[in-house]
């Protein structure tokens, strides 16, 4: 198991409580994909840099999980599908030896 990061844009015309549902989904999907225990923030709403799907600002979510390294490419074929996501990024938390 390797502990990532994952930071997502969510769509910036979601309600509250859409955008919950949305955050739960997801964190949800990373679970199923064998992840333990999943921490996720919500950062408000932000200016992006550049417009994304004509979009200028978006909803930033911070996840935080454990998981085997062979499943990120799952959750990430999974995670392109979803409509309200503009983008994420997984990364590793660990060091390189």
């Amino acid at each position: 198991m390797r502990n990532y990061e994952a930071m997502f844009i969510f769509h910036p015309k979601l309600k509250d409580e859409e955008l919950e549902k949305e955050a739960g989904a997801v964190e949800s999907l990373i679970r199923e994909s064998g992840a333990g225990t999943v921490i996720y923030q919500f950062l408000g709403k932000k200016i992006l840099a550049y417009p994304v799907e004509k979009q200028k600002e978006g909803f930033y979510v911070n996840y935080e999980f454990s998981i085997p390294p062979d499943k990120i490419e799952e959750i990430k074929d999974k995670l392109k599908h979803r409509q309200n996501v503009l983008r994420f990024m997984i990364i590793s938390k660990e060091k390189k030896r």
